[in-house]
């Protein structure tokens, strides 16, 4: 938004206020605020062709090399400590030839996502209260920290003893154990939130919504995707330790059955599928997100 003076109308007085522009506020054009605060106007530049194969082929090399890491280790243990990547495929062949490999990637995928959005929804609302409300963090804050400090296996226990040994007791374990990180990282998030860029679009007559989609959110997606990722990955490590310890089913529980038969290519088979489906989650599914909830860069900053 610009302000623009006045000219004085003709048989003005003499007097000097006369002469004094009065200021009129016109509203802001295109992406002028926005430059004025230095956030750059939103820009949705692709990445190029070339780009995106030049990561892939990262990506299969950085694989290649695990894979071949994770074959002199086999060498140095064992194959009956460590098996080589080999024999953990045929294994999961195997396992595949039984029948019960997919289930159990999709009753451990069903949890992890029930507990991850408890912790997000949880972690959202708590850290956005402490960051805005600084008699809630007073209060409250106190208490994040001791959740964090809790140990997960007393966690886990009361929860099952509270609930009872079943689906959604795991889902609310792990949740109670993976919000507490998540929240620290909005709740920095918010903290961090430049109190200037709102002064000034206020100042400049901005509407609140643009103000929240402009200024804010531009500031805390990425406090928000750090909360996402790391909370994604404690949960996924998490919920296999909850299962192995109170389920049935699942992944954890098919690591926990072999683990007593001292099978560890069948060990083996059960974690590296859904290993395998977290990473496809994280390039195909959560770095494109990432990508384009970060849109609003700056296209020099690339």
């Amino acid at each position: 938004m610009t302000v623009m003076p006045t000219a004085a109308g003709a048989g003005a007085p003499s007097d000097k206020s006369a002469d004094i522009a009065e200021p009129r506020v016109v509203p802001p054009s295109s992406g002028l605020w926005l430059a004025a605060a230095d956030l750059g106007v939103p820009t949705t530049e692709p990445t190029t062709l070339t780009d995106r194969w030049r990561s892939g082929l990262y990506i299969v090399a950085s694989l290649l090399l695990l894979a071949l890491v994770w074959q002199a280790l086999s060498y140095l243990v064992g194959a009956d400590v460590l098996p080589g990547p080999v024999a953990s495929i045929l294994a999961i062949e195997q396992s595949n030839r039984e029948g019960y490999l997919w289930s159990d990637i999709g009753i451990t995928a069903f949890r992890i996502v029930g507990a991850f959005l408890i912790a997000l929804a949880a972690a959202l609302a708590i850290g956005t209260l402490l960051g805005r409300s600084r008699l809630a963090e007073r209060l409250f804050g106190p208490w994040v920290t001791i959740g964090a400090s809790i140990p997960s296996l007393v966690i886990i226990v009361i929860v099952y003893l509270s609930v009872g040994v079943n689906d959604h007791a795991a889902m609310v374990g792990t949740a109670l154990i993976v919000a507490p990180p998540m929240t620290f990282a909005v709740w920095d998030g918010i903290r961090a939130i430049n109190p200037e860029l709102q002064e000034m679009a206020r100042a400049f007559a901005v509407p609140k919504f643009t103000i929240l989609w402009r200024v804010i959110l531009p500031q805390t997606t990425p406090f928000i995707f750090t909360a996402a990722r790391t909370g994604l990955s404690l949960t996924w490590r998490l919920m296999i330790f909850v299962e192995l310890l109170g389920r049935s089913s699942g992944v954890g529980y098919r690591i926990q059955y072999f683990y007593n038969l001292v099978d560890m290519k069948r060990v083996m088979a059960a974690a590296l599928p859904f290993i395998a489906l977290m990473l496809l989650f994280e390039f195909c599914a959560l770095r494109p997100l990432e990508r384009w909830a970060f849109r609003w860069r700056r296209a020099e900053a690339k």
